[in-house]
């Protein structure tokens, strides 16, 4: 256990992590558990659990609180996660929405070479 969180805080963040994953699941694909979240790397920062896959797989970041999950782009630094994630908290948000930005753009370019 990550030091400085106590069980209980842990639980309810892996809980939160994958009821915040299983929101948006595509058909077919299995629900994600808490226990999928175990093997991150979790640090505590204020009122939020960091969590970062231990892997290194992915350059996501994830701030946890009970009220929302806010998943950190990779390019976006600590502090600007931070916030960012406090003012979309402040006014009742449960997560960050999604950018414009952060579609698929291949579909478009496909079609430029038809």
């Amino acid at each position: 256990m990550p030091e400085g969180i106590d069980q209980e805080t842990l639980d309810r963040a892996y809980a939160r992590l994958a009821e915040y994953h299983n929101e948006d699941l595509p058909d077919g694909l299995p629900a994600m558990t808490a226990e999928t979240f175990a093997g991150y790397q979790v640090t505590p920062y204020e009122e939020w659990l960091i969590f970062n896959s231990a892997d290194g797989f992915t350059n996501q970041t994830f701030l946890v609180s009970d009220e929302m999950v806010y998943e950190s782009p990779g390019w976006q630094s600590y502090e600007d996660a931070l916030t960012e994630a406090r003012a979309l908290k402040a006014a009742g948000a449960t997560r960050r929405p999604e950018d414009p930005d952060d579609e698929d753009d291949d579909d478009e370019d496909d079609e430029d070479d038809d």
